[in-house]
């Protein structure tokens, strides 16, 4: 005689193996994206989006890989929609401003910085990327104090070094 799980339990097994094979599909992905194979990160995000449209891992990164790929456009669309869902995800805000940056929006830039150093205050990146957006604006001093803010959370980032110098040498320090 066998026994068979109640419904509920075989409902919430099959959720729990979605759920895996999602968290796969998006490991699988960012293998991929990390090893430079932005067609197949694509790839594997767009069929990540067609199972759940609104997975909000698959939009940021899907946003960078656009991103990446010199369509600011549709980056700045996918990681919108990501902080839609997922208002408090701080690499989409930061990812967000390095797109918004690149297509000249300079204010909304520094707004998603500041957003992404709202939720995580100890991102380096995030605070060497607001200096970028203040040096862009021509707010030198701002960009000192972002990039001193960055390397006081990670001293070896050697972006941020390079970024501060220039900063000092265009105030003439």
């Amino acid at each position: 005689m066998t026994t068979r799980e109640p419904a509920y339990i075989e409902r919430e097994l099959s959720a729990q193996q979605q759920t895996l094979t999602v968290q796969q599909a998006i490991d699988r992905a960012i293998k991929h994206h990390s090893s430079g194979d932005l067609a197949e990160a694509e790839s594997v995000y767009r069929q990540i989006l067609q199972t759940d449209p609104n997975q909000p891992v698959a939009l940021h990164l899907l946003g960078v890989v656009f991103h990446q790929g010199g369509q600011n456009e549709l980056a700045v669309e996918h990681l919108s929609k990501a902080l839609t869902i997922k208002p408090d995800y701080a690499e989409a805000h930061s990812n967000l401003g390095v797109a918004l940056q690149k297509l000249g929006k300079l204010d909304e830039a520094v707004a998603s910085y500041h957003k992404a150093i709202a939720i995580r205050p100890d991102d380096a990146e995030a605070h060497s990327n607001l200096g970028n957006a203040f040096k862009d604006l021509g707010k030198l001093d701002e960009a000192i104090a972002s990039y001193r803010k960055a390397l006081a959370i990670k001293p070896d980032y050697v972006e941020a070094h390079n970024n501060l110098g220039n900063a000092l040498q265009g105030l003439g320090k």
